[in-house]
């Protein structure tokens, strides 16, 4: 059973850590790099459509395996974005990609290495970070504030849409309509709807210090 915070928590990180750097070099120094971005989204896409398969073969309910969680929806974008080199959805996952990286400190898994839903589930994760990392160093993508709250815009439609979505299946995706079955950093934010505003303000704030951190800089600019 996974344990968070474990030993194996911090070697998990740091082996598919190693793994995306790795990846990272080959894409930097291909001959075609677009060509091998693509190729490692569809290999991404497969194994998440294997870990769908492996939950759905084990009893979970079809309604509760949409991609409808945050990371899920950003892993959708940044796989359509690197088949296709659409720099609009990669502007808009640069953002969301943020909840991977509270995704990976507090994940959501109960199975050790090698469970296949454990190996997906970080390597997924890992991979939505890294292709913000390739985006900006390998391909010169910078945000703009315009991205910044264009992905906020769209990140509260989507929130509306889900909201009703789970209103008919009877989920909970993006945690908006109440709060996790499991403890979680959202108990300390206070009862629902409260919660969701105090979610929505730290991720007003803490995107806006990405573009600021990130953006294209003028000449003679720190």
């Amino acid at each position: 059973m996974f344990q968070l915070f474990d030993k194996f928590h911090l070697i998990y990180l740091i082996g598919y850590t190693l793994l995306s750097i790795i990846f990272y070099y080959l894409v930097l120094h291909s001959k075609n790099r677009l060509s091998l971005l693509k190729r490692g989204s569809i290999v991404i896409l497969i194994i998440k459509l294997i870990e769908i398969g492996i939950r759905y073969n084990e009893g979970a309910p079809w309604y509760t395996l949409l991609p409808l969680h945050l990371c899920n929806l950003t892993l959708i974008l940044v796989i359509i974005a690197s088949i296709f080199n659409n720099k609009f959805l990669y502007n808009i996952t640069f953002y969301w990609s943020l909840g991977a990286i509270f995704a990976l400190i507090t994940p959501e898994v109960r199975n050790q290495f090698p469970s296949f839903l454990n190996i997906s589930f970080f390597i997924t994760h890992i991979y939505v970070l890294l292709t913000s990392v390739i985006q900006y160093k390998i391909f010169n993508l910078r945000p703009t504030f315009k991205s910044w709250y264009t992905a906020f815009i769209y990140l509260n439609i989507a929130s509306i849409i889900i909201f009703f979505i789970n209103k008919i299946l009877g989920t909970n995706y993006l945690y908006i309509n109440r709060k996790p079955d499991f403890p979680s950093p959202l108990d300390y934010f206070g009862a629902w709807p409260k919660y969701i505003f105090v979610v929505l303000i730290a991720y007003m704030i803490l995107t806006f210090l990405l573009y600021i951190c990130f953006k294209e800089r003028k000449k003679g600019e720190i």
